[in-house]
């Protein structure tokens, strides 16, 4: 599905901004996050490096843009597989395929390393944000379980993954589908026990 648009079309501030992270979504699953540039974004609306200056007021803004947008669609896809989990209808394993195929699909670890390498940490905002949702939908009200240490170890384990999880897995000889094994595990470990 291509997001070009006709360059004569005039959109509003609120469509170019969508139409540019939606474009920005595309490039960063087809070609990595290298090539999420303003440039590429904009020739890929038909747009104009200044008109996603405008919008976005660097690369940067751009890129936080994009988190957002990521991070909320990774914090639905997983706040719907623990609702799941709590009324019964979903495993734990559930759960963990639900965080870890969010990641995967969305190169949230590519995302997450490249801001990081390149010192743009303010654009982690909302992928902190969603990891903070994340805690607060394992917790329920009168559970008094560490959910901050379940979390801690599963978002860490599902960066991991989706950044070089065939990589590290074909490494240790193990089938990739191990760590999600380990990260039920943890959940199984850590919620079990109330004392750590």
């Amino acid at each position: 599905m291509s997001i070009t648009l006709h360059a004569r079309k005039r959109l509003s501030p609120v469509e170019s901004r969508a139409a540019a992270v939606a474009a920005a979504r595309q490039l960063l699953r087809d070609e990595g996050v290298a090539a999420v540039t303003l440039k590429a974004v904009a020739t890929k609306i038909g747009r104009t490096h200044a008109n996603l200056l405008h919008h976005f007021g660097s690369a940067a803004g751009l890129h936080r843009a994009l988190a957002e947008d990521i991070a909320a669609t990774v914090s639905a896809s997983i706040s719907e597989a623990i609702g799941k989990r709590r009324r019964g209808e979903a495993s734990e394993r559930d759960v963990v395929d639900a965080m870890f195929d969010a990641f995967h699909a969305e190169r949230v670890g590519e995302l997450i390393g490249w801001v990081a390498l390149t010192r743009q940490r303010e654009a982690l905002e909302p992928v902190i944000d969603t990891i903070r949702t994340i805690v607060e939908d394992f917790r329920v009200s009168s559970d008094t379980r560490p959910m901050d240490r379940v979390t801690l170890g599963l978002v860490l384990m599902a960066i991991g993954d989706s950044l070089a999880g065939d990589e590290v897995a074909g490494a240790t000889g193990l089938p990739r589908e191990a760590v999600r094994d380990d990260a039920v595990g943890l959940i199984k470990g850590i919620v079990g026990d109330s004392s750590n």
